[in-house]
Formats: structure tokens, sequence, C-alpha cells
């Protein structure tokens, strides 16, 4: 049986795969092996008992909205407009500062 403590480590190793996988992202690393590498272990932990589909949930979000600034659906938003954009207004599109543009 997992205790607490074990718990406890399990959820801040998750925490930082999840801020170290966010970070790189934002940083504009493609991150593909290493979200499924997190999506893995997160999975693990709810085979084990030791988190539920729904903390897993909400540390993600939580993480993400830290890291980002905004939340998951924010930023998907964001990021599909500025797409659209570049396709219809490509000038409009380059007119928008690159930092502002991640």
């Amino acid at each position: 049986m997992i205790d607490e403590k074990q718990k406890v480590r399990f959820l801040d190793a998750c925490t930082e795969q999840l801020i170290a996988l966010y970070t790189a992202s934002k940083n504009g690393k493609k991150v593909d092996a290493e979200k499924y590498r997190v999506q893995g272990f997160m999975h693990a932990g709810e085979l084990l008992g030791i988190i539920t589909n729904e903390q897993g949930k909400a540390l993600i979000a939580d993480l993400h909205v830290q890291v980002f600034g905004e939340t998951i659906d924010e930023r998907a938003t964001r990021k599909r407009k500025l797409d659209a954009l570049k396709e219809s207004d490509p000038d409009a599109y380059i007119e928008i500062p690159a930092i502002e543009r991640r």
C-alpha cells in the first residue's frame, strides 16, 4: 500500500516533470516525447491508486497557468487565432512582436 509520504513524492515528481515540460514548450522546444513520458508516468500513478484522474487533470491545469499565465483552452484559442492570421494576412502576423506570438 502507498503511504502518504510516497504519495507526496509522486506528486512532487509529477510537478517537476510538468514544469520542465511546460517550460521547454514555452521556450519553443519540441516536447512530444516528454509529453508522452509524463502522461505515462501519471497514468501509472492512477493505476497504482496514488492519484485520481481528476487530481492529475487539476495538477496539469494549475501548472499550465503557473508556467504560461493562461489556461490550456485560452492558450489553444490564442494559438489558433494566430495560425489563422498567419494564413490570412501574413503581414499583420509579422507585425505582432515575436514575443507576443509565443
